[in-house]
């Protein structure tokens, strides 16, 4: 995995040196509000974290997650804290397709983070995996986060009754897509939305 530059962002792979920060982010009250969390201490999280595969690319299933920072605040300091998190998932037995999750802290919302930072991802998993469709499930009030995935370009697929898990419950959750077709078409609409890979 490889550390994602977008205009704003700093997207930085989490691996067993940076779980702990990733840990600190997950433990956020309000995150659980909408999303199953895992319920580990950080030594046990940090174990999980260690054994992800440590490439994006084709055919490798895992799940693969990132820190999200602004790209010029504090550039690495040891103090810098996280603005969330973005995710990919890749099941074994659908290489092709990943599903995507991402938070992002209360105090750094309605600025635009989520979707530049999601946008970012979905075309690394679309270069870097070679995916062919990419997936998110919201829960209905989460307006927030449906809007962001409008932003970038995913369909509503309808909901899903019991398809997801929040805080150990079976929750509906609104289905959304987008598939590389999809993708690249918006981005050569929209030529600035590429990030910077280094």
């Amino acid at each position: 995995m490889r550390t994602i530059q977008t205009r704003r962002l700093r997207l930085v792979p989490v691996n067993e040196k940076n779980a702990h920060l990733l840990w600190d982010v997950l433990q956020e009250p309000d995150l659980r509000d909408f999303q199953d969390l895992p319920d580990l201490d950080v030594s046990q999280f940090e174990r999980t974290v260690a054994a992800r595969p440590r490439r994006l690319q084709a055919s490798v299933a895992g799940r693969f997650e990132w820190l999200i920072y602004f790209a010029r605040a504090g550039e690495g300091r040891p103090d810098e804290v996280p603005l969330g998190w973005v995710s990919l998932r890749i099941a074994e037995r659908t290489p092709t397709t990943a599903e995507i999750g991402y938070s992002v802290v209360r105090a750094h919302r309605e600025r635009g983070i989520a979707t530049e930072a999601v946008a970012a991802l979905v075309g690394e998993g679309f270069d870097q995996a070679d995916l062919r469709l990419v997936r998110a499930f919201c829960v209905p009030e989460n307006r927030a986060s449906r809007a962001v995935l409008r932003r970038i370009g995913f369909r509503d697929e309808g909901v899903v009754r019991h398809g997801g898990t929040v805080e150990g419950h079976a929750v509906d959750v609104v289905a959304h897509n987008i598939d590389r077709g999809m993708w690249e078409s918006r981005k050569s609409a929209t030529p600035n939305r590429s990030a910077i890979r280094s």
